[in-house]
């Protein structure tokens, strides 16, 4: 028995695996619900960009994929980044960042094709940190990011 891919494991999340696909071929996005297989949390950029210190998106996403060592999707449009996590992973953190937010279980997440690693005017939501295998990013790392990037902006406020 082989170990799924990171997009098969994805589609397997969606309520009808085929349209998962059919969505990444003809749109480059599916829209799949969290809170069975894996989560996420809404992250903006303004937070990445602070505790990161660069808003250069390769520079980012290298110390997004060193950090979270897990799958991270990217809204350019929206601007947000989201770290997928464990469905069940404990998120134990005091932070008043705004916009930081978990997804609520059944919330629909945008889902980019496997092979979107870059933001386009057409593909605006696309992998930051790509994973080829099912995994998720270390809770407690999302964490220290949020709260590194809300306390730089906290302070470059002040």
């Amino acid at each position: 028995m082989s170990t799924p891919t990171l997009a098969e494991w994805l589609a397997c999340s969606h309520p009808d695996p085929r349209q998962a696909w059919a969505d990444w071929v003809a749109h480059g996005v599916t829209v799949i619900p969290v809170g069975t297989l894996f989560s996420s949390v809404r992250i903006p950029e303004a937070i990445v960009h602070a505790a990161v210190e660069s808003t250069d998106p390769r520079q980012i996403n290298k110390v997004l994929a060193d950090r979270l060592d897990g799958p991270v999707i990217h809204d350019g449009r929206g601007r947000n980044f989201y770290p997928l996590i464990g469905a069940e992973a404990r998120l134990d953190w005091d932070t008043t960042a705004p916009g930081v937010e978990r997804l609520a279980p059944a919330t629909q997440l945008g889902v980019p094709a496997p092979n979107l690693h870059r933001y386009t005017p057409a593909t605006p939501i696309y992998w930051a940190v790509a994973g080829y295998t099912p995994r998720h990013c270390g809770s407690a790392a999302v964490a220290l990011l949020v709260r590194v990037g809300g306390a730089r902006l906290e302070e470059a406020a002040t």
